[in-house]
């Protein structure tokens, strides 16, 4: 990690607090957010990657707190928000970056599958988003909300319903909050990975051999940029636009979504 300044970073005098930071694409965007200036408060259910993660940060001198959080807990998620803001006195951005896939066709998914999508993917974002309101409004303008969706949620894809609708969720409620927050100058934006190398398969229920299957067809065949590359997307590469999208170099965007899917919404279901 490289050493963070307390001067020149995008995001120096910020308050960032990210969901799902315990791995992935969420533990990226903390490391990045703290090298660029901003306080953390980090949430996630694996304690021992969440203490990991802030002893990354504060020992290359920045500031970050772990909240343990059951996000699909209405009150837990309140008690968050109040904590981060107890703790640094303020709250600026707001990253909703925790998720879960649980795969299911139409037909044979159960509302279990639907409910557990459902909850964890839309219904949260939303919860975090209403508790952070009126701090984001205190913080003054340029304070900033980053949905981290999917692009299955611009693309339909056949066995996955339930975790399609809740990403295609997320991007309609990103497009009516940048609506409503606009008069206070909160802008709302998400960005759309595709295939990231994160534990998100694997926790949906793909073992090594499967992912290893999964990771080379998307290689070869989903995602026309991978194939070049040689590779899926790094979640530090879905961090950079995270930034980009809650830094003051996008002033003027709002109610975007921001593919980084290696051209992946650009070919249809495969």
């Amino acid at each position: 990690m490289a050493s963070i300044g307390s001067s020149s970073g995008r995001l120096v005098g910020k308050v960032a607090l990210v969901t799902g930071a315990s791995s992935g694409i969420g533990a990226a965007t903390a490391r990045l957010f703290a090298e660029q200036g901003a306080r953390i408060a980090a949430t996630g259910r694996n304690q021992e990657s969440l203490d990991s993660l802030i002893q990354d940060i504060t020992s290359n001198g920045g500031e970050a707190i772990a909240i343990n959080c059951d996000i699909t807990d209405d009150e837990a998620v309140a008690k968050t928000v109040q904590q981060t803001v107890e703790h640094y006195g303020s709250l600026s951005i707001l990253i909703n970056n925790a998720g879960v896939l649980q795969g299911g066709a139409v037909g044979t998914a159960t509302l279990e599958n639907w409910d557990f999508n459902m909850n964890v993917n839309a219904r949260a974002p939303f919860c975090f988003i209403t508790n952070a309101v009126p701090h984001l409004k205190a913080a003054g303008l340029d304070s900033a909300i980053v949905n981290v969706s999917s692009v299955n949620g611009l693309q339909s894809f056949g066995g996955t319903a339930s975790y399609c609708a809740s990403k295609a969720a997320v991007d309609m409620l990103t497009r009516c909050a940048s609506v409503d927050l606009a008069p206070f100058g909160i802008r709302v934006n998400s960005v759309n990975p595709g295939v990231t190398y994160t534990n998100l398969q694997k926790t949906g229920g793909l073992d090594d051999a499967a992912y290893e299957k999964f990771v080379e067809r998307s290689i070869q065949v989903t995602h026309p940029l991978a194939e070049a590359l040689g590779r899926c997307a790094q979640p530090e590469e879905v961090a950079e636009a995270i930034l980009f999208l809650a830094s003051p170099q996008a002033s003027y965007v709002t109610g975007t979504c921001l593919t980084v899917d290696g051209g992946r919404a650009n070919l249809g279901a495969r």
